[in-house]
């Protein structure tokens, strides 16, 4: 009789464990993507962002008060497209390729630096993959040839319409 009342207790507690216990949740969207950081920091960590995009440039410093761009105090506008690339920037993930064929990176069309009180990180981007869904990217001192997705370049595209206005 005690072992069937244990054996009870038992199905009781595995029963009420199966029915309490979730199933991990598979990430999805963004939250899958797999591959180290890029620039491997926080946002936090972002003091200021410059940016060269194929002959146009600016340069973002975060403030106390908020962004400034250019030594100007920025737009609104100007402001959320530079937290939305600060946070694509901060998140960004790579796929790393060890091929040292050209990908575009002798000329880039775009450079990023991130400075942060660490220091400047510098990440060149080249020509874009044959599917269109990611450049060609490098960072400084890094031999390997990473893909970056092409929603970076909307971001940038983006602080550029805020800062300039339509072209």
């Amino acid at each position: 009789m005690r072992r069937t009342l244990v054996l009870a207790g038992l199905v009781v507690l595995g029963a009420t464990l199966v029915v309490l216990v979730r199933a991990p949740l598979r990430p999805r969207g963004q939250f899958a993507v797999r591959g180290h950081r890029v620039f491997g920091l926080g946002r936090g960590a972002v003091r200021g962002i410059e940016v060269a995009l194929e002959g146009r440039r600016f340069s973002a410093r975060r403030t106390a008060e908020g962004w400034e761009i250019d030594g100007r105090r920025a737009s609104p506008g100007t402001a959320a497209a530079l937290d939305d690339l600060l946070e694509t920037v901060a998140g960004l993930r790579a796929v790393d390729s060890r091929d040292s064929a050209s990908y575009g990176l002798e000329r880039p069309h775009a450079a990023i630096e991130v400075v942060t009180a660490r220091g400047v990180r510098r990440l060149v981007i080249g020509d874009m993959n044959a599917a269109g869904s990611a450049f060609y990217a490098r960072r400084a001192g890094d031999p390997r040839v990473l893909q970056v997705g092409s929603a970076l370049l909307s971001d940038l595209e983006r602080v550029f319409f805020n800062r300039d206005g339509p072209r």
